[in-house]
C-alpha cells in the first residue's frame, strides 16, 4: 500500500546530506527531517493516534509543520489542516464537523493538553484529544483531508489518498521539472498548499527555504543567500516585489509560478520591468492539483494559465452561452486526468458521483486560444446578466485597476427590476486618496468597454474582503 512517508524516505536515502528544509539560519537535512519524522511518529503514538484516525493540524508555516504531517503519515493518519490564524471557536467549528480525533496546535491552550517539541528545531506543540474512537471507514487510503477555500460562502472537505497525490506530483513534475538542484522559495500557507507542492519537492530532494517574511526586502535577501531556483508564491507577493527600489535581482531563479489567485497584468507588467523573469501563471484547485502551468509562454501570454499539463485534458463547455473574444471559444471548464480526488466529506460524495461522465466542473469559465492555451474570465456563478449580456467581472476589474489612482476593485452583479443585474464595482484607490471620482472612472473605462460593461454604481472603499489563506476576493454581498 502507497504511503507518502515512503515516497519521502526513498528520498532522504538518495540525498541525505542534503538540505530538506531552511528556515533563516536553520538547515534540516533530509537525514536530520526523517529523525525528526521518527521521534515525532513515536511521540504521537504513545499520545493515541492510530492508522485511519482524522488529526487536525493548526501550525504555521515552519520545519515541524513538515515534520508533523509526515509523521502523522507515517502513523497511517490523516491530515486534516486548519488555518493557523483561526480562532479556538472556528478550530472547535472543525473538530466537530469531521468528528477529529485530536489537534495538533502551535499554541498552548491549558494544562490538559500533553506537550511535546519538535526535536532539533525545538518548536513546541500542543496536543489535545477530540473524539475517541474515531476513524475513517471509507475504504480509501486517505491521506488529507483540506477544505475548499470557501468564496461562495460554502467550504467543502475535500479528501486525497496516498495514492491520487502520488499521482498528480508526478503529473505536475512533467512542467516543473524538480530536481535535487532546485531551491524553492516558501511563501504561501502550509494549510492550504502541500500536496501537490512541498510533498513533490521533498520527493525530488530539493530544498524547501522558508520566506524570512512577506516584504520585498526580506524575500529577496533570502533569495540571494540561499540561492533560490524557484519562486511559488501568491499575486500579492509579486506586486511587492514589483515595487522594491532596491538594485537586488534574481539571478538563480530559472522560474516564478504565480498561484493562488488569477495574476493581475499590471503585476506581471512591473515585476517583469523589474526583475527581467516572466510570472507563469499556475492554475489549481484542491480537487485536481495543478493541471495548467505556463511555463513555456509566459511573456508571450502573461494573461493565460498555459496549455493544460500533457497528462490531462480539458473541455470547454456549453460555448454558444458565453461571449468569446480574438476567435477563443469561451464556455464552462472542465478537466479529466490522474490524482483527482477521492471524494468529498460531510456529506460524503464519492468521486464517481461528484464527476460528470469522468470530468470535473470546475465551475469556472474560460477560453482557449488557437495554442490551446487557456484564458479563464471568472466563476460561473459571478458572471454578471445583464438585460441577457454576459459580463465577466475580471475583465472590468482588469480595465479599472489600469487606471493609476486604482489600486484594486471588486466587480459583483447588483439586481436591477427590469435587467435583471447590473455592473456595479467597489474600488480601493492608492493610499485611499479621493483623486479621482466616479464619473471619471466610468470613462476611464468606457474607452476599451462595451457600456453595458462599464459600472453604473462605483463605491469607494477602503478595503476588500479576501479569503484569509488564498487572497481570493469575495464576491458575495
Amino acid at each position: 500500500m502507497m504511503n507518502l512517508y515512503a515516497l519521502f524516505r526513498d528520498a532522504a536515502g538518495r540525498y541525505p546530506d542534503r538540505p530538506a528544509v531552511i528556515d533563516k539560519d536553520i538547515f534540516v537535512s533530509y537525514r536530520e527531517l526523517d529523525d525528526m519524522i521518527c521521534v515525532l511518529a513515536e511521540d504521537l503514538n504513545a499520545f493515541g493516534v492510530l492508522p485511519r484516525q482524522m488529526i487536525g493540524l493548526c501550525f504555521v508555516n515552519s520545519p515541524a509543520y513538515i515534520a508533523v504531517t509526515y509523521a502523522l503519515w507515517k502513523l497511517d493518519a490523516v491530515v486534516v489542516p486548519i488555518d493557523a490564524d483561526f480562532k479556538e471557536a472556528e478550530v472547535r467549528q472543525v473538530c466537530d464537523r469531521m468528528q477529529l480525533s485530536a489537534v495538533i496546535h502551535h499554541q498552548g491552550g491549558g494544562d490538559s493538553w500533553p506537550t511535546g517539541s519538535c526535536p532539533k528545531v525545538e518548536t513546541p506543540f500542543y496536543f489535545r484529544s477530540m473524539y475517541s474512537g474515531t476513524r475513517s471507514e471509507s475504504g480509501i487510503h486517505m491521506a488529507f483531508v483540506r477544505f475548499t477555500s470557501g468564496t461562495t460562502g460554502t467550504r467543502k472537505g475535500v479528501v486525497l489518498s496516498h495514492e491520487r497525490i502520488h499521482e498528480r506530483i508526478c503529473a505536475v513534475n512533467k512542467a516543473l521539472g524538480i530536481t535535487c538542484a532546485d531551491r524553492v522559495l516558501w511563501t504561501l500557507p502550509m494549510s492550504h498548499h502541500f500536496v501537490s507542492t512541498i510533498v513533490l519537492y521533498l520527493a525530488c530532494g530539493a530544498g524547501i527555504v522558508l520566506s524570512g517574511g512577506i516584504w520585498s526586502r526580506a524575500i529577496l535577501e533570502t533569495i540571494q543567500r540561499h540561492h533560490v531556483t524557484l519562486l511559488y508564491a501568491s499575486p500579492f507577493h509579486y506586486s511587492l516585489l514589483a515595487a522594491d527600489t532596491s538594485d537586488q535581482m534574481m539571478p538563480g531563479v530559472r522560474m516564478a509560478i504565480s498561484t493562488a489567485s488569477g495574476l493581475p497584468g499590471w503585476i506581471h507588467e512591473r515585476f517583469y520591468r523589474r526583475f527581467q523573469l516572466p510570472l507563469a501563471q499556475a492554475y489549481g484547485i484542491i480537487e485536481i492539483g495543478l493541471v495548467c502551468i505556463n511555463t513555456d509562454r509566459p511573456a508571450k501570454k502573461p494573461d493565460s494559465v498555459g496549455p493544460v499539463l500533457p497528462d490531462y485534458q480539458v473541455h470547454i463547455k456549453n460555448p454558444q452561452t458565453y461571449p468569446g473574444g480574438d476567435g477563443m471559444t469561451c464556455g464552462e471548464v472542465f478537466f479529466r486526468g490522474p490524482g483527482f480526488f477521492d471524494a468529498y466529506f460531510d456529506p460524503w460524495i464519492d468521486q464517481t458521483s461528484a464527476l460528470v461522465d469522468g470530468w470535473f466542473e470546475t465551475g469556472d469559465i474560460g477560453g482557449l486560444d488557437a495554442d490551446g492555451y487557456l484564458y479563464l474570465y471568472g466563476r460561473k456563478n459571478h458572471v454578471i446578466n445583464t438585460a441577457g449580456m454576459k459580463v465577466f467581472p475580471r475583465e472590468v476589474e482588469a480595465e479599472l485597476n489600469r487606471h493609476p489612482e486604482v489600486k484594486e476593485s471588486c466587480v459583483y452583479g447588483r439586481k436591477h427590476d427590469r435587467l435583471g443585474q447590473i455592473v456595479a464595482a467597489r474600488v480601493v484607490l492608492h493610499n485611499g486618496v479621493a483623486e479621482v471620482d466616479s464619473a471619471a472612472l466610468k470613462a476611464f473605462c468606457r474607452r476599451n468597454l462595451a457600456t453595458y460593461k462599464v459600472p453604473e454604481y462605483i463605491d469607494f472603499t477602503e478595503y476588500i474582503e479576501k479569503t484569509p489563506a488564498t487572497g481570493k476576493i469575495v464576491r458575495s454581498l
